[in-house]
């Protein structure tokens, strides 16, 4: 035989491979058998998609199964075992197996929740993750919790949290503070920019399932009554008042506040301007915002120290001539603060207060004597 004919000889059995190369459905039979699942997985798929039927779903079924058990009996997850869970989740049969589906997340979560804080954190991994699959509310909310504290995200935690907002499930997910914070900054930025005249109902509506409205109603109520920020309390209104949940006198008390804080010249402002103006008609109006008032510690005075002196002084006298009733509440409490004679366990309820006093225009609006008594108040 030539030399080459020699060498056409062994390249043809080199190209062929031993024949024990494609495993067959009695070959993965014994591997199921002996719990091998590498080698199991490594061949499976050697089976001809035609010839894939119910005895090799069935084992496939069972192997996914127990390799998925067997992971989460180790206190770690490796890498190269989650990646391999995320190779065969695609196969036939085990994206919808909802055996496997649960194994496959809970390994997800683990292994990313503990790469995530490496120094390279695995942004890359937990996004395939989730592209995989985004329609379990579960998962989002725990990768919710499991990104909300990480500086540089790759992918924000609205990604994750808007899908189970969404969810029948909402409810148990929105009493979460975290939740609730996060969903209070999307409406923030939405009611920005909608504006006034917006439909925040829709933007509210888009964003969760009806049942999260009864946690984010509570919050919103508390925001209203006690904001951290002037700005909540505008957006509180707007939230409740867009799902029908304010009546007239709730609407007097957010517009007397209103002008009382940073007011700025616009559309709600002049809403709140005439709507001091209607409440000098009514003595019983005047009484139940004076009464939510006098519930808020300390009482929204911003305006009493503002720095424009016109507006400031156009807004106190609007209030003199309209709801003198808060006007003089307000420098009451002022002077019996100052004067030691009642207890303030949150300290001074008129912060603004000796601003105000200190004004060229304070004689005019509350009286000389009143200045007088503030200044020998505070010289004792």
């Amino acid at each position: 035989m030539t030399h080459f004919g020699l060498l056409f000889i062994l390249s043809f059995f080199c190209a062929a491979g031993p024949a024990w190369s494609n495993y067959t459905l009695p070959d993965l039979e014994v591997l199921t058998q002996e719990g091998n699942y590498e080698e199991f997985f490594a061949h499976a798929l050697d089976i001809r998609p035609s010839e894939r039927l119910e005895p090799w779903k069935g084992m496939v079924a069972k192997m996914a199964d127990g390799y998925g058990r067997q992971i989460l009996t180790q206190s770690e997850i490796k890498k190269a075992q989650y990646h391999k869970i995320e190779s065969i989740y695609a196969w036939p049969g085990l994206k919808t197996d909802d055996v496997f589906k649960l194994h496959r997340q809970e390994i997800g979560l683990r292994y990313l929740k503990t790469c995530l804080k490496n120094t390279d954190p695995c942004w890359k991994e937990l996004k395939a993750f989730w592209e995989v699959d985004k329609n379990d509310p579960e998962v989002a909310f725990k990768l919710a919790e499991m990104t909300l504290d990480l500086a540089d995200k790759a992918i924000s935690t609205w990604s994750f949290l808007e899908v189970s907002l969404k969810s029948p499930l909402s409810e148990f997910y929105c009493r979460k503070e975290f939740v609730l914070k996060a969903t209070w900054e999307k409406l923030e930025i939405d009611y920005i920019r909608l504006g006034t005249k917006g439909d925040l109902l829709k933007k509210i509506d888009q964003t969760m399932h009806p049942d999260c409205l009864i946690s984010l109603n509570r919050w919103t109520t508390v925001k209203l009554n006690k904001p951290d920020k002037p700005s909540d309390r505008e957006l509180a209104y707007q939230i409740l008042n867009a799902q029908g949940k304010i009546n007239p006198a709730l609407t007097d008390f957010f517009y007397t506040i209103y002008l009382l804080e940073t007011p700025s010249k616009g559309e709600l402002f002049n809403y709140a301007w005439n709507r001091l103006s209607e409440l000098s008609k009514s003595v019983d109006r005047r009484e139940e915002v004076l009464t939510r008032l006098k519930t808020l510690d300390p009482l929204p005075d911003e305006i009493f120290s503002s720095l424009d002196h016109g507006k400031r002084r156009a807004i106190l006298t609007h209030f003199k001539n309209n709801f003198p009733e808060y006007f003089y509440y307000y420098t009451d409490q002022c002077l019996l603060f100052y004067g030691g004679k009642n207890s303030y366990p949150h300290g001074n309820p008129t912060m603004k207060c000796q601003n105000f006093m200190e004004s060229e225009e304070a004689s005019n609006l509350v009286g000389k004597d009143k200045v007088e008594r503030f200044i020998k108040v505070r010289s004792i």
